[in-house]
Parts: structure tokens; C-alpha cells; sequence
């Protein structure tokens, strides 16, 4: 099998230095094209990072709402007074606090 593939890479090889050296000396006089590349990349995975991270904290608050119920109750009750605080204003009703409360822990925000 090694005997084989070894064999076929000399006969590969010029191909791919046809095919690559096309692609390269095409985007060679773009200016900027791989720092957009690039950047566009960067954000890509910021972005995918980011979500992953959501998820990840989300499944850590419900593992720990499970396991330790007092402490998830005082969290909630935390978060409550603390969104009651910035929403008093508006006259809020408990149903709509809650809602928001979900709102902020989904997978989507």
C-alpha cells in the first residue's frame, strides 16, 4: 500500500502545483483579499465561539438549578429584583419579569 502511494505522489504532485499556483497568482494582484479573508474568518469563529459558550452556560444553569435548588432560588429571586430595579418604571407585571428572565437565558439572545 506504502509502495503504491508512493508511486502515485510524483505523478500527483505537478498537478497540484498546477492547481495551486493558478488559484494564488489569480488572487495575487487583489490587494487586501486575504486580510478580508481573513477578518471575515476571524468573526466567523467569534461568532460560533460565542454560541457554543451560550449553550454551554445554559446547560451549566440548569445542571446546577438541579443539583443545588436553594442557591438557583436566590440566583432567580437576584435577577428578579435586579430587573424589577432597571423595569419599575414601566409597571411590569410578575408574568412579564419572568418572560424576560427566560428570554435572557435562551439559547437565541
Amino acid at each position: 500500500m506504502l509502495r503504491a502511494a508512493s508511486r502515485l505522489v510524483p505523478r500527483l504532485v505537478p498537478q497540484a502545483d498546477v492547481a495551486l499556483g493558478t488559484r494564488s497568482m489569480a488572487l495575487q494582484g487583489m490587494k487586501g483579499y486575504d486580510d478580508k479573508e481573513a477578518a471575515e474568518e476571524m468573526l466567523f469563529f467569534k461568532k460560533e465561539d460565542e454560541r457554543v459558550l451560550r449553550r454551554l452556560l445554559s446547560k451549566v444553569r440548569k445542571s446546577a438549578e438541579q443539583h443545588d435548588v436553594h442557591a438557583a432560588a436566590g440566583s432567580v429571586e437576584a435577577e428578579k429584583s435586579a430587573l424589577k430595579s432597571i423595569v419599575s418604571k414601566y409597571n411590569i407585571s410578575d408574568d412579564d419579569v419572568a418572560a424576560l428572565l427566560e428570554w435572557k437565558h435562551s439559547e437565541h439572545s
